[in-house]
Parts: C-alpha cells; structure tokens; sequence
C-alpha cells in the first residue's frame, strides 16, 4: 500500500468515525469530519480528482458552520 492508498484509507475512516460520532450527538464529530474531508482534499488533489476536491471543500465548510451551529445556545 502507497502513501495515497493510506491517505485515502485515513480520510474514510476519520469520516465513518465523523458519522457514527454525529449519530451519537457529539460535538466533536464536527472536528473529526473536518479533519476527515481535509485529508480528504489533499487524497483528491493528489490523484487529480477535481469533483472530490471540490466536494471536499464545500464538506469542509458544512462542517465548520455545523459545529458553529451546535456550539450555540439553544434558545
């Protein structure tokens, strides 16, 4: 196995570990995905997949405005 195989490998397990901490309601499952879809992005841009990278970005995003979201005080 080469470096992009474990890079690829390392961003989908960070990631299913991201949905089964978000099913459970943790806060951090935000960070985890972060990190998932940024390891993510550079797997994408390594193999040159141009859709990957771009949804690696806009998850990227999604991530950071869900942990905001659940960082507020419910009202």
């Amino acid at each position: 196995m080469d470096f992009i195989d474990l890079l690829g490998w390392t961003a989908t397990i960070l990631l299913l570990i991201g949905y089964y901490l978000n099913a459970k309601k943790y806060i951090y499952s935000w960070i985890i995905w972060m990190a998932g879809n940024s390891i993510m992005l550079i797997y994408a841009l390594l193999i040159q997949s141009n859709s990957l990278a771009f949804l690696s970005i806009v998850l990227v995003f999604l991530n950071i405005f869900g942990w905001h979201s659940w960082r507020k005080p419910k009202e």
